[in-house]
């Protein structure tokens, strides 16, 4: 019986840390290319709560306690919906258990999204200068050959 070849896949990733909480953002092209439409996603998901949000009338006479909780449901929904694209179904609610503050949860989006933005393109320029090494490698191999 021969040995099998085993060849070990590490996943690229950025550990990302909100709060105490510990996430994992994949860095694999295919989520890169997710995480670029992230925008545009997460505007088509905001129209729609914008659209709910028309529904929401507040009554001269007092606020509506139902109201309120209509409004928070529909921002916490747009907000959710932008940590689980990032880092996954249910992230949200798990940072949520932990802090159950909407504002500051939506506050720290842009700065961990500049934060991946700027990973990605480190990352990106590591890759261009490994591509360019391989290349010139292989170039050089080649013309020693023809020697």
């Amino acid at each position: 019986m021969t040995k099998p070849i085993e060849i070990n896949i590490k996943r690229s990733g950025i550990p990302v840390k909100v709060g105490s909480i510990e996430l994992w953002f994949d860095q694999s092209l295919e989520n890169i290319k997710r995480f670029s439409n992230l925008e545009s996603i997460a505007l088509a998901k905001l129209k729609e709560a914008e659209e709910n949000e028309k529904h929401f009338h507040f009554p001269e006479e007092g606020i509506d306690e139902s109201v309120i909780d209509a409004k928070l449901d529909a921002d916490k929904e747009f907000v959710a919906i932008q940590y689980d694209i990032m880092f996954g179904d249910g992230t949200f609610k798990k940072i949520y258990k932990k802090y159950p503050d909407v504002l500051a949860l939506a506050e720290a989006l842009d700065p961990i999204g500049f934060a991946i933005s700027e990973r990605i393109e480190e990352k990106e320029k590591e890759r261009s200068k490994i591509a360019q090494q391989t290349k010139a490698q292989f170039l050089n191999k080649k013309a020693s050959k023809k020697k």
